[in-house]
């Protein structure tokens, strides 16, 4: 088992550094900008403003708390298992720093795993698209579903290549972050359907 662990971090050392080491002046622009959480606050007013638009105030106001509540417990359940597992960031990680890992931004806290960006983007993608599954149709939705997976691609990558997580702190937290918040829709969904069907029709 232990030597099975090994594989799996030495895999993962890998894979980090080769998403990190793709160094050219464009992506070294871009990437710190995706995982600037602030930078998200526009897109997300744009992406409320269509739900909105699309389903009406009601139902954009469900989404909107549905959302909420997701990516509160699927950021507070990240920084439970980062001090529990206690896993280094590359950028704490003495391994990666002497094979050539760049940190494009400050370190900050010492443990990664697992990835609170690409686990409540994950999740955020996963609420919205639940309730479009519920309430929504058409070929508007796919491609809505289409960006929003391009979106948590973009994000979650630029946490490998800015130095903060390992490949495997974003392929767990998007899991998690999916589930977490499938789960959460469920919830709100059967409690709205229950309670409170008169106010979204």
């Amino acid at each position: 088992m232990s030597a099975f662990i090994d594989t799996l971090v030495n895999a993962d050392r890998v894979a980090t550094l080769a998403v990190n080491d793709f160094d050219c002046a464009f992506t070294n622009a871009v990437m710190p900008v995706l995982s600037n959480r602030a930078v998200m606050i526009p897109l997300y007013v744009i992406l409320f403003a269509y739900i909105w638009y699309r389903l009406g105030w009601k139902k954009a106001l469900i989404i909107l708390l549905a959302v909420a509540v997701s990516m509160g417990a699927i950021d507070q359940f990240a920084n439970l298992i980062k001090n529990w597992v206690q896993r280094f960031r590359p950028c704490w990680d003495e391994y990666m720093i002497d094979n050539g890992l760049h940190v494009l931004e400050r370190r900050g806290g010492k443990y990664g795993f697992f990835s609170a960006h690409a686990a409540t983007c994950s999740g955020l993608a996963a609420a919205v698209l639940y309730f479009f599954r519920k309430w929504g149709a058409g070929r508007k939705e796919r491609l809505l579903a289409t960006l929003l997976i391009v979106w948590v691609a973009g994000v979650s990558i630029s946490r490998v290549y800015v130095g903060k997580h390992f490949l495997g702190d974003i392929l767990v937290g998007a899991v998690v972050g999916i589930i977490i918040a499938e789960l959460l829709c469920r919830v709100v969904h059967w409690v709205v359907n229950k309670f409170f069907t008169k106010f979204v029709d």
